[in-house]
Parts: structure tokens; sequence; C-alpha cells
């Protein structure tokens, strides 16, 4: 493999005939400027017909488009402290913010919902919840004062406005009953009531991907998108209000808003069918939610492993790697993680580690020779650029839409904290795509936490603005 760090890898063998053999099954992943363009020009279709006030293009797009109703970032100006509470898994955080001479540090306690709560009410589920806020103010003295809380609920939603959010479906392990069509706030506010000897106001739900962005509004006040690239993936950008055709609300106030894309689902439609693979195909078969998250099932951090095992099967069953031999670990669905792949795009070309502690995990190492290697490195790292190329491309057509000079992207997630690679990638198809635009993307870290306080803090403000103004 060889050629620049940023560009497709080229397989180098000294037999040419595998060389051209193995491209025969690997070539789909390689996309042309050509195949990127049409792929942003459908991007942005979408886009424009989830934000159609008509509900029958809303219906055509992958894309939600969500209002969020957050109308702005934070300005360093916010002061105080407020509460967050991030329910996103059966563990749960719940953090105290604090916002002082332009420093933001943080209090938390982490707390597990027992198993029995998850098969339980709704109503079990949050007063199991206002305990544990109960418990929290308690032991960090704070019962006798009033806070504004955030509330990060990563769930599917829809929202209705900045403070409801009405369960759309219960996903991971979470199965309570009677909240499924209901708003998630007014569960929280009845929990908290309930539970009494606690002055909180719920201020606004959000999601992880809208955090982040305000997380990384808070480091940076030219951050315009948020990103969230780990085990799933999604983005949301600050729109001008005047594009959000299905905007209800009052127009007057501010002149943007929030959008959430709920992007891991752009292609559910078969838009993008046109460059899939036969393993993108394969790996939407078996995966638990079928037909659903297309664009993120080929890079994000849950499936790209998987996408690399199939790939090895499917060269074994050749004949291209390990001369045909095979392990019980290689065949076993999903047991590979991308881990392995960020190790592997993390050493250079003469160093075969980590490549080999991956083959040794698969039982196949003792079968290697240099070829299958060398073989392995490069579909990594054809996933890789593919994985980079594809979301750097999207972000390019965020940054044309917004005609900002200057625009920050703030990025979450695991996969582009621990790939050595994906920010490089992306960034060489921003500029390539954006380039009236200077862009930066920066590590916003806790989206779902600090960012849920920030904006408590920011719908505060926007509260006290709202209020003096009228």
């Amino acid at each position: 493999m060889a050629g620049d760090n940023l560009e497709w890898p080229t397989l180098k063998l000294h037999d040419l005939a595998k060389v051209s053999q193995v491209e025969k099954h690997v070539g789909g992943f390689r996309l042309t400027d050509k195949t990127l363009v049409k792929m942003q020009e459908i991007f942005l279709n979408e886009m424009e017909l989830g934000l159609s006030k008509d509900e029958a293009k809303r219906k055509q797009s992958s894309l939600l488009m969500e209002n969020t109703y957050l109308r702005d970032t934070t300005h360093g100006k916010e002061e105080g402290d407020f509460l967050a509470l991030d329910l996103g898994g059966t563990r749960f955080r719940i953090l105290l913010v604090s916002l002082h001479h332009g420093k933001c540090s943080e209090l938390f306690k982490v707390a597990d919902i027992p198993d029995n709560i998850l098969v339980g009410t709704g109503e079990q589920l949050f007063d199991y919840i206002a305990d544990c806020i109960y418990v929290f103010l308690e032991e960090n003295q704070l019962r006798n004062r009033t806070f504004p809380l955030g509330f990060t609920f990563s769930f599917p939603m829809i929202q209705k406005s900045l403070k409801c959010g009405l369960l759309t479906t219960w996903t991971k392990s979470f199965k309570c009953t009677g909240c499924v069509g209901e708003d998630a706030v007014k569960y929280l506010e009845d929990g908290i009531k309930r539970r009494g000897g606690m002055s909180i106001d719920v201020v606004a739900i959000l999601n992880d991907t809208t955090g982040t962005l305000m997380s990384g509004a808070y480091l940076d006040e030219k951050c315009q998108v948020g990103v969230i690239l780990g085990t799933g993936f999604n983005s949301c950008y600050i729109e001008n209000i005047r594009n959000v055709e299905k905007w209800d609300g009052d127009i007057n106030d501010l002149p943007q808003v929030l959008i959430d894309t709920e992007m891991g689902a752009f292609g559910d439609n078969g838009v993008l069918d046109f460059f899939k693979t036969e393993y993108d195909f394969e790996v939407d078969r078996t995966s638990n939610h079928v037909h659903s998250y297309t664009f993120e099932k080929m890079f994000a951090g849950h499936y790209m492993g998987e996408i690399l095992r199939l790939v090895m099967v499917k060269l074994i069953d050749g004949g291209m790697l390990f001369g045909g031999k095979s392990s019980e670990a290689i065949r076993k669905p999903w047991n590979l993680t991308t881990n392995y792949i960020a190790f592997i795009e993390g050493e250079n070309y003469a160093s075969k580690e980590e490549t080999k502690k991956m083959l040794k995990y698969l039982d196949l190492l003792d079968f290697a020779d240099e070829d299958d290697i060398a073989i392995i490195k490069y579909i990594c790292a054809l996933l890789s650029v593919r994985g980079g190329y594809l979301v750097g491309s999207c972000m390019a057509v965020f940054l044309n839409r917004i005609q900002l000079p200057e625009v920050t992207i703030a990025v979450d997630g695991s996969l582009y904290k621990h790939h050595p690679r994906l920010h490089d990638l992306m960034m060489k198809k921003i500029n390539q795509y954006a380039p009236s635009t200077k862009c930066k993307m920066i590590l916003a870290e806790d989206g779902s936490g600090k960012g849920a306080g920030l904006v408590a803090a920011v719908a505060t403000r926007l509260a006290r603005e709202h209020a003096k103004a009228h």
C-alpha cells in the first residue's frame, strides 16, 4: 500500500494478478469525486424535502430535519448554576454545570437503572430518576435552591417545543410502559413533583448532538455544526429560519434555529443505493434495524469492523487470503470491532504489530504471510478513507449553506477520538468542496452532560430576554 496518506490507497503486491483479483472484490469502496458530488446534491435535496411545510414532501425524505426550537448558542455571557440530566442508556447521569466568569465546571453523579424498572411503568422510571436527583442535591447541599434543568433524552422523539419531546419508540433495553407517544418532559416533571422537596424547572429537552454543538459553541463562538461520530452518527447545524418552511413558531425573535438532521438515516429511502457495496447490503441485512440507519452503517463504529470481517470472509472463500484457510472466529458475525481498524490505521506501513494482534484474535496469524497483512492494511485504509470522505463531503454541504467566512464544527464520539486519520480525511473533503469557508473541527466532549447544562443556560437567558422585549 502506498500513496499520500489522505488519498485512496493502492495495493502493492509482487503478484499483480492477485492485486486485480482483490480489487474486483473491494473496488466498490472507492468513491470518485463524481459520486461524492452526486451524493452532496442528493443530501441537499433530502434536507430541503425534510424542511418542507408539505407533509407529503417531508415523507419522501430520509432526513427528519427535526426542529429543536433552540434559537441561539452560548455567548459566554451565561452565568449561574444549571442542572443536567443525561438519559441515554441504563446508566444515567445527573450534573451540576456551573458557569462563572467565563469558566465552566461540573459536579456529577452516575446511577444505574435496575432491571425491574426498565420493564416497569413510565412513572416508576421517572420516580426512580427523581429520587436520584433528590439524593444528588442533598449530597451536595443544594436542595434549597432553584435550578433550571436541561434534559438530554437520547431516544427517538418528536419535538413540539423546546421543552416538549414525544417519545416515538424506546430503544436499547428500555421497555417502560405508557411512555410511547407521550412527552418525556411531562413524565420527568411529574416524577419531580411526586418526590417533592426540590425546586427544578425543566427548561429544555435535547439529544446529544444538540448538546455537542452547544459544548462546541462554548469553546468557540464560531461553532455552527455539531456531530456525533462514535458507535453511531448524527449531525445538527444552525439554519436560517426563513429556510425552515415547516417552522410553526415566532419568526421574529431570532433569525435562526438549530436543526437536528437525524443524519444516520440518510439513504433509508434508497437514494444512496447507487454506491452501496454488497458488504453494505449484507451488514444491513444482519443488523438489528434492517433498512434503517443506512448512512451510518457505512462507517460508524458499530459497523465498520463487521464490514472488514465480511470482506475478509469473501477473500478467504475466493482463495485470496491465508491460502483459503479460515477460522471459527472470522466466521462469527459481528465478532470484529472497529477499534482494530483504528489501531491498524495508526501504525505506519512498515509496522505490522496491530495487524498481527487482530489476526491472533481471529486465530488466523499462523496462516498469514506478508501479502495477507498488506491486503488487510489496504482494506482498513479503504474503509477509513471512504468513511472520512463521506462525512467530510456532507459537512461541506452545511458550510456552503451556512455561508459564513469562518465556521467551526464540534465533534464528539469514540470513532472520531480514537481513529488517527478520520479528522484529516474529513478536512480534506471539507476544504475541497467548501473552499470559501475557513473551517476547523474541534473535539467537544460530553455534549450529553455538559451540553445539556449549557442548553439550560441558553434557554434561561433567551426566556429572560424574551420577557424583557415583550
